[in-house]
């Protein structure tokens, strides 16, 4: 009976393990591209792409160029076609009038575009229609102060009309080589936009009730401003971190299309995940969760608040930096190193004003037809009740990771004149009270010693209407801050968080260009998961982050555990990333770790037919010693 049992915790363990042999860095580009089936197991273990709203193909095209090194031989061969331009059926080419592109179209198959030829001069309406919106989009950047995309030989830049609703995206640019141009780590590319944008999946996106926002035209002008501007980036600097090259083209879609407004639509993602860092990595379901989409109309604030060069200004201050190996360079460093030397702020100050500016929404500048678009804050729990104490449903604690905000809510009533909210918390956190009565927005002062807010009149609020909130923001670079508050002036003691590097932050000063900069984008202290599976994009460490930021971060035990792994974890993590036995060996530990975090009911009931099946073969044991 003993050899049954070891024979089946075996086999349970190499179940779910299984994946783990085969869920390197390979099999997440293999999968992701469309060439590894996997299987059942497989597929439930890895994170599927959920979004289905057309997206910018670019993220994974970086990653891969970014990760080709890692790949195994056999792996570059069936993906060398996603770096190489694409082959299309009897293609033409057409040079735009102002000479700076060359457009590649199919004059049969599926990638054709519409063939009708109102000039009659061989050339499709819309291919011409395709060239002058580029040729608009780099006089627009070329008025705006940005170096254009650098080519081989200075020839044009080449855009190639696909198909590619299938991969539910609008584009995507691609990397080719390293170029001499103006800066030193400039990258050559090429872009791929849809043929057409006729397919429902761009005409009916984000619309209500499944009628039209957008036109073929607009949609092909987004693309256009929000591709461009990645080739653009990638001649500043091959190694830039893609939350913010999303954020970038994304805000320059509605500098250059103000009418268009699409990008309105990824705003709601971020604003209903505000506890997720500023940073957050860009994977297959960043639409839904906001990550570098969303994040565009932070850009709009620092432009308000300084000035729109300021965004030039963090891309010039990229290209001169040097990566640290072939690692992406995080962005929020250097985001902070401008504002600090440029403009006399912080990343953390704007960022704790941008939060505000989340509630405040009648305080932007420009764009102001547009203010109804941008979404509302979203509370992340409401108060009806009181006292507020340690006791309350929800608990009135949160701990953030770095750039992140909360909102609380408190409904008023008549039970309670005056609403005072005592909060503490860590040196990272900043916060604000606001009262809105009758729709106007005040900011209640901090009391005497910054600790408290009284809210005066807060009965005779209306309860429909008006409200009290509390904002936490986390404005520090690194995780785990924590805040806690009450409403009856009780004191609940707080910790500061372990003194490690975030994924977006550093506990060094601002780089320079004589001073590499650690790989970001998100990673947060995964250390042993990043160097088995090879990348901090990979959906494994993905549903290792979001356990620690949701369940372990959030209490004193778990921040404790977090502590002591970021202690122990870098050199065995190190060891780990240089022999691919040992990340086999780790891939197949974690394995069944992540299938647990990741599918917990699953593991509980698998864990219960255990017990269940050990208490029947007992019972039948002891009924045999009886018998006998």
């Amino acid at each position: 009976m003993k050899s049954l049992r070891v024979v089946l915790a075996a086999f349970l363990w190499l179940m779910f393990a299984l994946p783990g042999i085969a869920g390197q860095l390979d099999d997440y580009y293999l999968s992701a591209f469309g060439e590894k089936p996997g299987s059942a197991l497989e597929k439930a273990v890895l994170l599927s792409a959920t979004d289905e709203k057309p997206h910018c193909g670019t993220p994974l095209k970086h990653g891969l160029s970014h990760d080709w090194k890692k790949l195994e031989p056999v792996t570059q061969q069936v993906l060398a076609k996603q770096l190489s331009a694409p082959v299309l059926a009897g293609e033409a080419v057409f040079t735009s009038t102002g000479g700076h592109y060359k457009i590649h179209y199919a004059t049969s198959g599926t990638d054709a575009p519409p063939q009708t030829d109102a000039n009659a001069n061989g050339v499709p309406d819309w291919v011409e229609t395709v060239a002058q919106t580029f040729e608009d989009v780099a006089s627009a950047y070329v008025s705006r102060g940005w170096t254009l995309a650098p080519t081989a030989s200075s020839a044009p830049y080449d855009i190639y009309m696909r198909s590619l609703a299938a991969q539910s995206i609008y584009g995507q640019t691609t990397t080719l080589q390293f170029v001499q141009a103006s800066f030193p780590h400039a990258a050559a590319s090429y872009i791929e936009i849809d043929k057409d944008f006729t397919n429902n999946i761009y005409t009916k996106a984000l619309s209500n009730n499944g009628v039209p926002l957008f036109t073929p035209l607009q949609s092909l002008q987004i693309t256009a401003a929000h591709e461009y501007h990645h080739a653009i980036q990638y001649g500043y600097n091959f190694y830039f971190d893609i939350w913010y090259a999303e954020a970038t083209s994304t805000w320059h879609e509605d500098e250059l299309y103000d009418g268009v407004n699409q990008s309105y639509s990824y705003i709601p993602a971020w604003f209903r995940n505000s506890t997720a860092n500023l940073d957050l990595a860009v994977d297959s379901n960043a639409t839904t969760t906001g990550a570098g989409y969303g994040r565009w109309i932070f850009n709009r604030f620092l432009a308000e608040q300084h000035n729109p060069v300021v965004v030039r200004n963090v891309w010039e201050r990229l290209a001169g930096l040097n990566p640290v190996g072939s690692q992406d360079i995080p962005m929020a460093p250097v985001i902070d190193d401008v504002l600090k030397t440029v403009f006399s702020s912080s990343l953390s100050a704007d960022f704790f004003g941008f939060s505000k500016r989340v509630y405040r929404r009648g305080d932007w500048t420009t764009h102001t037809n547009e203010i109804n678009l941008i979404h509302p804050y979203t509370p992340i729990s409401s108060y009806t009740t009181y006292p507020v104490t340690a006791s309350s449903s929800p608990v009135p604690t949160i701990t953030l990771p770095h750039y992140s905000f909360a909102y609380y809510k408190f409904t008023p009533t008549p039970a309670v004149a005056s609403l005072t909210i005592t909060v503490t918390k860590t040196s990272g956190i900043q916060t604000a009270v606001f009262k809105k009565s009758a729709g106007a927005i005040s900011e209640i002062p901090a009391d005497a010693g910054g600790g408290s807010y009284t809210v005066a009149g807060f009965s005779s609020l209306n309860p429909a209407s008006d409200e009290v909130v509390l904002l936490v923001t986390n404005s520090a670079n690194l995780d785990g801050h924590t805040a806690t508050f009450s409403t009856n002036n009780s004191v609940v003691p707080v910790t500061e968080p372990p003194v490690t590097p975030s994924g977006g932050g550093s506990t060094t000063p601002a780089p320079t260009p004589a001073t590499p900069v650690a790989s970001g984008g998100g990673g947060g202290g995964c250390f042993i998961a990043t160097a088995a599976y090879g990348s901090y994009l990979h959906p494994q460490v993905q549903v290792l982050r979001d356990f620690r930021d949701r369940y372990l971060l959030t209490n004193t035990p778990g921040r404790a555990l977090v502590a002591t792994y970021y202690r122990l974890s870098p050199p065995l993590a190190d060891l780990i990333a240089r022999h691919e036995f040992l990340r086999l060996l780790a891939r197949l530990f974690l394995t069944p770790v992540i299938f647990a975090v990741r599918y917990p009911i699953a593991v509980a009931g698998i864990l219960l037919w255990m017990v269940a099946a050990r208490l029947f073969i007992s019972r039948r044991r002891f009924t045999k010693y009886i018998e006998h």
